[in-house]
């Protein structure tokens, strides 16, 4: 089924998106540290201890960044970028179909 919004509901998607958003963010940091400190522990010559709970932990960040996409997938979103966050969202004005592309606000820092 394919989602197409009107501009308001699209904007009351916005509380939803920033949820799903921020758990993209986090779970992209936490997996990108996860494989940097398997690598390491592969290029070690102690590859011991830990090595299956990070696989583990990775496996389960990967798991759940598809548990997300896929959310928004049933949402009629899509991830078009990462840096920073870019969600498209299908609109529609009429009969004619848009797209609005959303991103999270940033905080200014104090």
């Amino acid at each position: 089924m394919t989602h197409r919004y009107a501009p308001a509901d699209a904007d009351a998607l916005a509380p939803l998106l920033r949820s799903i958003g921020r758990e993209l963010e986090e779970r992209t940091t936490l997996t990108a540290e996860l494989e940097r400190r398997l690598t390491e522990l592969r290029s070690s010559p102690f590859l011991g201890e830990g090595r299956r709970e990070l696989e583990a932990e990775l496996a389960l960040q990967r798991r759940e960044l598809r548990h997300c996409r896929a959310e928004l997938q049933a949402l009629g979103c899509s991830v078009i970028g990462t840096t920073p966050l870019t969600i498209r969202i299908p609109t529609r004005v009429g009969n004619t179909r848009r797209s609005r592309m959303w991103q999270p606000r940033r905080r200014a820092r104090s």
